[in-house]
């Protein structure tokens, strides 16, 4: 069962929660959540929360709690902001490689959903393709934290996006293709990708092109948090994994070298895009 979360506290989230209703039939079952309606239709809950997101730590429990379910993949649908202003339709893992300044745990990952998050991502790029944002990976960052998979897929980056309906349109169709049991990411390996900015271009670009599904991803500027305990728990928080995936012109060669001896120590396949079958 996948569980989708809507904040009413965020215009991009409702705005991808009308399009979701719109697009199928949705029952109303007897329980609520956070005192609003709990809907079901095919392998998707959707629940409603009163307040923002970042914040609304181990939901995987509390949905247990109400209705004895424990969602196998969360997807929370949310708004993007950033700076630059860039529009860009992007999906990420969440977790904290240092200071938890926007909810969940300092140094503290989420299980992420690599199969899941990147079919989301190759699905958006298709949905999308004749809209005016880019799609893309966002590296791991932000809260809640939560014991079950999650990712975030969001509009971005500012006001005047987040209630546009075509993008809310293409992330909701994208949604609903996560039940429908041949994921396109089925056959690809499992990795983690490690350099690159926040938005992880050139991993984008992997992942799209080739058979390869990360789950979580570090960017260049949080790679100096990474040591044995931190590469065990992105290991350990990326199901099914079969290797790492280096941005290798974003680190020094003297960081690179360090960081693949680490991960081969632990045991984890360094790969390159070219032994990675294309889609």
């Amino acid at each position: 069962m996948i569980l989708i979360l809507i904040s009413r506290e965020d215009i991009a989230s409702v705005n991808i929660g009308e399009e979701l209703l719109s697009l199928r039939d949705w029952k109303e079952l007897e329980d609520t959540f956070d005192g609003n309606p709990v809907l079901s239709s095919g392998g998707f809950l959707m629940v409603q929360i009163n307040d923002i997101h970042l914040h609304f730590e181990d939901m995987d429990r509390k949905f247990d709690e109400v209705l004895g379910i424990r969602p196998e993949v969360i997807v929370v649908a949310s708004r993007h902001r950033s700076q630059s202003k860039l529009r860009t339709l992007t999906v990420h893992p969440l977790g904290n490689y240092s200071s938890a300044d926007f909810g969940g745990r300092s140094g503290t990952l989420v299980p992420s959903a690599p199969r899941e998050m990147t079919h989301a991502l190759i699905t958006l790029a298709r949905k999308a393709k004749d809209l005016d944002f880019k799609i893309s990976y966002e590296a791991t960052h932000h809260g809640p934290y939560n014991g079950s998979p999650l990712f975030f897929i969001e509009i971005g980056s500012d006001e005047t996006a987040w209630p546009e309906k075509p993008p809310a349109r293409a992330i909701a169709e994208t949604i609903l293709t996560l039940d429908e049991g041949e994921l396109a990411t089925n056959d690809d390996i499992i990795a983690i990708g490690i350099g690159g900015g926040h938005y992880m271009p050139w991993t984008s670009e992997v992942a799209l092109t080739n058979k390869i599904s990360f789950g979580h991803m570090v960017p260049g500027y949080a790679t100096d948090t990474l040591d044995e305990t931190m590469l065990r728990q992105l290991m350990d928080s990326t199901p099914g994994i079969g290797g790492v995936y280096f941005h290798r012109k974003s680190l020094s060669k003297p960081r690179l070298r360090e960081l693949k001896a680490l991960c081969e120590d632990l045991g984890l396949k360094v790969l390159s895009s070219k032994e990675i079958p294309l889609r």
